[in-house]
């Protein structure tokens, strides 16, 4: 999507969402609905903010955009919008509690499309690594209330009843709105795009800003990660570092030239160095070679009880050893801060016992996280 569409796009958003906010307000006060009303100026208003802080080199619309945004809404999306008036001052709210673009139907063409592809991708169910498909045909499949019509013909002498889509993929996190950026960097991935990254590790630090090349995205621990190869301009020379999604606060796909093309590091491998760890740490990798190494780690009983269904890492070895109302397990990974985060978010229920020299590390982490709540609660 062009940078155009994109703050189109962006603006249909805002329009929704004020216009939702408007309109769900039937069960409030009077008071509560007078100063949720979305005049014209106002609506401008918020557009504006929102794009200036998406975008500083953007240029603040006008009045006749926002009307023509209004028009092409209702257009896209199917839903209606009122114009109303309020002391004689126009402004806007939806035809009725509950409409929005994110509940928005497709029509007849664009569902037969959508159907068609889940038919053409149904192999997708048995590829191994493939599971993301499931999610995603579920929740399109909820989304637009595509289910097939054998189903509900055999359904039919049932009392059939349907709820909102947001209530069936509940989910308890806030909503990462990083995840724009996921388009952008897998299409850079794909085609070996070289791009022009800031980000910031930290809230407290400058921006940094890297020529790169994207090699991977993953998810760890709930988290989007960005494995790329850097460029560094001064030291003329290649570096690997991890950068989480919700760091990034650009990218440039446009102007970015990658240099090092011709003294790629040879003898990597992304899956193979994750593979060997508990978790990833973002910032820059340590081109050293850090070899796994047996780690014995025991957990309290109704900790053990899962890991004996679903594993705690690839590596685990599958002979057990009870001991102290728990299990001990051994697995083979790298000792570093990812394991020892993983031991110590069980708390007392979690004991790394071997090797030594990384039981003695945790001890020493344990207290330094122990002595953070000292001014607050005492030793």
């Amino acid at each position: 999507m062009n940078p155009i569409h994109r703050l189109a796009f962006l603006r249909y958003i805002v329009i929704d969402e004020c216009l939702f906010e408007a309109t769900n307000n039937a069960s409030e006060s009077e008071a509560a609905k007078e100063a949720k009303i979305w005049f014209k100026d106002d609506l401008l208003d918020a557009i504006n903010e929102r794009i200036a802080k998406f975008s500083v080199h953007s240029k603040p619309i006008a009045m006749r955009t926002l009307e023509k945004d209004i028009v092409d809404l209702q257009a896209l999306f199917d839903v209606k919008v009122l114009k109303l008036s309020h002391n004689r001052r126009a402004h806007y709210r939806y035809a009725h509690s509950g409409m929005s673009i994110r509940n928005s139907s497709l029509s007849a063409e664009q569902a037969l499309a959508l159907e068609q592809l889940f038919v053409h991708l149904e192999s997708f169910h048995f590829m191994e690594g493939q599971e993301w498909w499931w999610e995603a045909e579920s929740r399109l499949r909820v989304h637009f209330d595509l289910f097939p019509e054998d189903s509900q013909v055999r359904l039919a002498e049932r009392k059939i009843k349907s709820v909102n889509a947001a209530a069936v993929f509940e989910s308890h996190h806030w909503s990462d709105a990083s995840r724009k950026w996921l388009p952008v960097l897998s299409k850079a991935a794909a085609k070996l795009i070289p791009v022009r990254l800031a980000y910031r590790l930290k809230h407290d630090v400058p921006l940094s800003h890297t020529t790169c090349r994207i090699e991977w995205l993953t998810v760890d621990h709930e988290e989007w990660l960005i494995g790329m190869l850097s460029w560094d301009e001064e030291a003329e020379e290649m570096f690997r570092m991890l950068v989480p999604l919700k760091a990034v606060d650009s990218v440039d796909d446009v102007t970015a030239h990658f240099p090092g093309e011709s003294h790629d590091l040879e003898g990597w491998s992304w899956p193979s160095y994750a593979a060997q760890r508990m978790g990833l740490n973002d910032g820059i990798i340590d081109s050293k070679l850090e070899v796994s190494e047996p780690v014995q780690i025991w957990l309290e009983e109704p900790i053990a009880n899962r890991f004996m269904v679903d594993p705690i890492h690839p590596s685990q070895d599958l002979r057990l050893q009870r001991a102290g109302g728990g299990v001990i397990f051994t697995i083979n990974v790298v000792v570093d801060a990812a394991l020892f985060r993983w031991v110590m978010q069980w708390g007392n229920q979690a004991q790394l016992l071997e090797p030594a020299e990384a039981r003695h590390t945790l001890r020493l982490k344990a207290r330094e996280v122990a002595s953070l709540y000292e001014p607050m609660f005492g030793p």
